[in-house]
C-alpha cells in the first residue's frame, strides 16, 4: 500500500461544555463568547506528547501548554470569523479535494481509505477536516489574500536580483551499450569481454542499429543497451564525463570499465544551458512572492483579530 504524509490545519469549534463536563475542568480562556477548557487544552497537549519521542522537563511542559493555548485561541478566532462571514463549503468541493489528493499522491479512493485508517482516522473524519481547511483557505483568501499584490516591477527585480537561481547547467543526454561483469570474473574473462565490447564498437562505428547489435550479443554475454536519459554533468561519476568529454553528437565513446561492467556511451544530445527566460518563471516567481506577503500578512491579520477580541486566559 502507498503511504504519504496527510498533513491538516485542524480548526476546531470551540462553544460551552456541558454542566458535566465543566465539574471535571476549568476555564482556561474566554474567547469572546466562546470558552477554552482545561480538559480541552490537555487533550491537546496529551496529543502533542504522543507525538514527541521524549518527555518534555516540567518547564519544557509549561511552555508547551501555554503554546498550545495560545494556538487554540487563535483556532477559536478563526472560527469565529467563519461563522460570522457565514462561509460554508459544498459536498463537491470536498470530492474535488479528495481527487486532488489522490491524484498528487498517485491513489486510488480505497488506498486514500487505507491510508487514512493507517493513521488512526475513520474517512468520515479525514473528510470533515478537509471541509475545516477550506474553510480556513476561503476565510484568508478573503480577508488576507484578496489584500496583497505583486505588481510585475517587484516579480523583475527579484529575477535581477536573483539571475544565479534561474541559470540552467550544461546537460548531455545518453545511451548505452553494458557488457556485464561478474565481480568474480578471471583477468582471462575480463580481458574476452574488453575484446567483445571493441568488437560492439567497431560494429556501431560502421553505422549498424544499436538494438540489433545489442540482440546479436546478448543471449551469449547477457549485452543490453539502450537510452539512459538526459543528466547534468555533476550527476555523472567522473568515468563517464571523461569518457564522452569531447564527443560529438551521434558519437561513441570508448569503452568504460567499472567493478561490474564495461560500457559504451553514445551522445544523443548536448544542452549547453543558460539561462531561464524571464518568460518562463515569472508566474512561479510571482506565486512565491504573493506566498510570502500572505504568510506576513495572516501574522497581522491575526495579531489584528485578537487586538480587537475579548481575550480573557484564566491559567
Amino acid at each position: 500500500m502507498k503511504h504519504f504524509g496527510i498533513a491538516l490545519l485542524l480548526f476546531c469549534s470551540i462553544g460551552l461544555n456541558s454542566a458535566a463536563a465543566e465539574v471535571v475542568s476549568r476555564i482556561a480562556a474566554v474567547v469572546n463568547k466562546d470558552i477554552i477548557t482545561t480538559y480541552q487544552l490537555d487533550q491537546k497537549l496529551r496529543e502533542q506528547l504522543a507525538k514527541q519521542e521524549r518527555q518534555p522537563s516540567p518547564v519544557q511542559m509549561g511552555a508547551l501548554r501555554q503554546e498550545l493555548l495560545s494556538r487554540m485561541i487563535e483556532e477559536t478566532l478563526v472560527q469565529q470569523r467563519i461563522t460570522a462571514l457565514k462561509l460554508c463549503v459544498s459536498e463537491d468541493e470536498i470530492e474535488t479535494a479528495l481527487l486532488d489528493v489522490q491524484k498528487k499522491n498517485q491513489l486510488t479512493r480505497e488506498e486514500l481509505e487505507d491510508a487514512v485508517l493507517v493513521q488512526g482516522m475513520e474517512i468520515d473524519v479525514y473528510r470533515e477536516n478537509l471541509r475545516k481547511q477550506i474553510l480556513r483557505y476561503k476565510l484568508i483568501g478573503e480577508e488576507v489574500r484578496s489584500q496583497v499584490d505583486v505588481p510585475e516591477r517587484e516579480v523583475v527585480e527579484y529575477y535581477r536580483a536573483h539571475l544565479d537561481d534561474y541559470r540552467l547547467a550544461p546537460e548531455i543526454q545518453l545511451s548505452a551499450v553494458t557488457f556485464p561483469v561478474s565481480e568474480k570474473a578471471s583477468g582471462q574473462e575480463r580481458q574476452r569481454i574488453r575484446e567483445i565490447a571493441d568488437e560492439v564498437l567497431d560494429r556501431l562505428g560502421q553505422n549498424e542499429d544499436l538494438t540489433q547489435v545489442v540482440a546479436s550479443y546478448n543471449e551469449t554475454y547477457g549485452v543490453t543497451g539502450g537510452a539512459l536519459g538526459r543528466f547534468a554533468y555533476g550527476q555523472l561519476v567522473p568515468e563517464f564525463v571523461e569518457a564522452v568529454n569531447g564527443v560529438e553528437i551521434g558519437g561513441l565513446s570508448k569503452p568504460v570499465e567499472t567493478s561490474n561492467a564495461i560500457q559504451i556511451l553514445r551522445v544523443d544530445d548536448r544542452f549547453p544551458g543558460g539561462l531561464r527566460q524571464f518568460d518562463a518563471v515569472k508566474y512561479e516567481i510571482h506565486q512565491m512572492i504573493l506566498d510570502q506577503k500572505t504568510d506576513s500578512r495572516i501574522k497581522e491579520w491575526t495579531r489584528a483579530l485578537k487586538v480587537k477580541s475579548f481575550i480573557d486566559i484564566r491559567l
